[in-house]
């Protein structure tokens, strides 16, 4: 199996542990909550969100994504 194989199951498998917290979690107070995403067109992020401090924090998360990411493809090419 292939490095990439590895990858892109293991990204399904976060994918599904992320749903099954999200549905597991109790939510906060109604109309206490805060929205957001960012959609990545090439390079480009759209960044949308609630608040200042919600879309900051989605970018953030975003980014540090993308390069953990970026490090595991390159890492992977090298060896």
């Amino acid at each position: 199996m292939s490095p990439l194989d590895l990858m892109g199951i293991l990204l399904i498998v976060m994918g599904l542990v992320l749903i099954v917290l999200a549905l597991l979690l109790p939510s906060r107070k109604f109309g206490d909550y805060s929205v957001g995403g960012v959609i990545l067109i090439g390079p480009i992020p759209i960044v949308f969100g609630k608040n200042i401090k919600t879309s900051l924090l989605i970018v953030l998360v975003a980014t540090s994504i993308l390069l953990m990411l970026t490090m595991v493809v390159l890492m992977g090419a090298w060896s």
